[in-house]
């Protein structure tokens, strides 16, 4: 295949959606910071603005004509480097125990998924840009399942994080994750699996 994006150097440009992105890894640790120090509202208030960032540099991504390979493999690294660390910190300081009653060996079945799917993709980034040095060929765009994955991470997250809502609903939340991160994996690997044999 050599099509346009094929042909394009796999680079970083600075320019406003990936600047909006860049901002979104600095929150990450901002974020780290308030969960380990207790002050939960705060850190929910980030987790909607970095949310919120997500959502901006794809639409000026696509509105100011500024997409690029690049820039798409540095949108879904911040992703990884925002949600996984703070859903470990979270988990750590007992932001999920509150549905222990409601979830068998809480919060292992939630946090291996979720962590695992995120994992899986950045080995699957790092290895197409290990292997995009000696050939040329494209990262697989998102399924249309997995689009809305982070959506389904956000919600129990700002839940446990904020403390709102009953127990139930967290739960409910939770294994809904649980299920939409599966299929949505499962469909992501099975759409770009030749990154790793490729």
């Amino acid at each position: 295949m050599h099509n346009e994006a094929q042909q394009q150097e796999l680079k970083l440009i600075f320019n406003v959606p990936n600047t909006i992105t860049a901002i979104r890894i600095i929150l990450s640790p901002v974020i780290a910071l308030l969960l380990c120090f207790g002050e939960f509202l705060a850190a929910g208030i980030v987790i909607i603005i970095a949310a919120l960032t997500d959502a901006l540099d794809g639409f000026l991504a696509r509105r100011l004509g500024q997409s690029s390979p690049g820039g798409v493999l540095f949108d879904l690294v911040a992703d990884q480097i925002l949600f996984l660390p703070n859903l470990i910190i979270a988990i750590a300081v007992g932001l999920f125990d509150r549905t222990d009653h409601l979830m068998p060996w809480n919060p292992y079945p939630f946090a291996i998924v979720l962590i695992g799917a995120s994992v899986t993709m950045l080995i699957a980034i790092f290895t197409y840009i290990w292997k995009r040095r000696s050939q040329i060929f494209d990262f697989p765009g998102p399924t249309k399942i997995a689009k809305a994955i982070h959506w389904f991470w956000l919600a129990p997250s700002l839940l446990a994080v904020l403390a709102i809502g009953p127990d139930l609903l967290l739960a409910i939340l939770m294994y809904l994750a649980i299920i939409y991160t599966l299929l949505a994996t499962y469909s992501y690997l099975k759409k770009g699996y030749y990154i790793f044999t490729a």
